[in-house]
């Protein structure tokens, strides 16, 4: 076959090399001797563009710390219609007192549940092996462990910490998985990170772990994690559900540094504040709600519309936990 002027793209880890074919009227002969005339020269240009990554995001499943804060919320609603809270989610309200048991829980028993679920649809769907996902990386805390390796067959060894401490210290691995890394820039958002005075550590975690992940030779990832960091990292104005998976675009060739995510989250945080105040301010005066739920809220009505920074692109939900299904 002889190749004139032809472009064609070869796929090289994370980059695609633009290969040209230098025009050549010579007939190919692949048994002479003379190397010219056995192939038409060819030429690697210097056009060389990263792929876009495919990542699949997955919030962590229900921790005890969920549990813990939705029972503080309906007390806190009771109280507030002048009715008395349960026991039970005084109990638990209680234990919000142990602050270094709230940053790192277990999942909850509805977690398991929701773990359970949702996993049970990606096993059917052989999610892992027909998505082609090369590598997965979790947070450290063991609410994203125990879902990444009850979702995805796939969580880090902890040798040096039993089974008692965290169920998921064996570690474990689908079978088409090449990589399991463990990363701590993926962290929940701490209370203390929230001050002022500390926001720029939580935004050079998120400007890490997007460097990082520019610079990994796999195109499909697989990141479980945590809904303030997601939401933070994506400029978004609601937060994932437990056990949502979201496939989104990553683009390598932008260029990322701390100050560009900080601007993003300061900028995001402000509209969902202003957000917030009128919505009050309508709620006031018994009014119906008028402002733009783009720019705050627990939904979003059109996700393929979003204007996602630093490379980030088509964020589409495809899995999640529905309730009415454990009944």
């Amino acid at each position: 076959v002889l190749f004139r002027s032809l472009k064609r793209f070869f796929t090289s880890g994370s980059y695609e090399l633009e290969v040209s074919v230098e025009d050549d009227d010579r007939q190919y002969n692949p048994c002479s001797e003379r190397d010219d005339d056995a192939c038409p020269a060819t030429i690697i240009t210097e056009n060389m563009v990263m792929n876009t990554k495919i990542v699949y995001l997955i919030r962590h499943a229900e921790s005890d710390e969920n549990r813990r804060q939705q029972s503080f919320y309906r007390s806190f609603g009771r109280i507030g219609k002048l009715a008395l809270p349960t026991k039970e989610d005084v109990a638990a309200s209680v234990e919000l007192l142990d602050v270094k048991a709230q940053i790192d829980s277990d999942v909850s028993d509805v977690g398991r549940r929701q773990i359970e679920q949702v996993g049970s649809k990606l096993r059917k769907d052989n999610f892992v092996a027909e998505k082609g996902i090369q590598l997965v990386a979790h947070s450290p805390l063991k609410r994203a462990r125990q879902t990444a390796e009850g979702m995805l067959g796939c969580v880090t060894s902890r040798p040096s910490v039993t089974l008692e401490e965290d169920i998921s210290s064996a570690g474990k691995r689908a079978a088409t998985v090449n990589r399991i890394v463990e990363l701590p820039a993926l962290a929940e958002r701490t209370p203390i990170e929230i001050l002022p005075i500390n926001h720029d550590a939580y935004t050079s975690r998120i400007a890490g772990f997007e460097k990082w992940l520019r610079e990994q030779p796999e195109d499909v990832i697989a990141i479980v994690g945590h809904s303030q960091y997601f939401k933070n990292m994506l400029g978004l104005s609601f937060k994932f559900g437990n056990c949502d998976v979201w496939e989104v675009r990553f683009d390598p060739s932008i260029s990322i540094c701390q100050r560009s995510v900080r601007t993003d989250v300061i900028t995001m945080e402000r509209k969902e504040k202003l957000a917030k105040i009128k919505e009050k301010f309508e709620r006031s005066r018994k009014s119906p709600i008028s402002f733009d739920e783009s720019s705050c809220g627990s939904e979003a009505s059109n996700f393929d519309d979003l204007d996602l920074p630093r490379g980030w692109s088509n964020l589409t939900k495809l899995y999640g936990y529905n309730k009415t299904d454990d009944r």
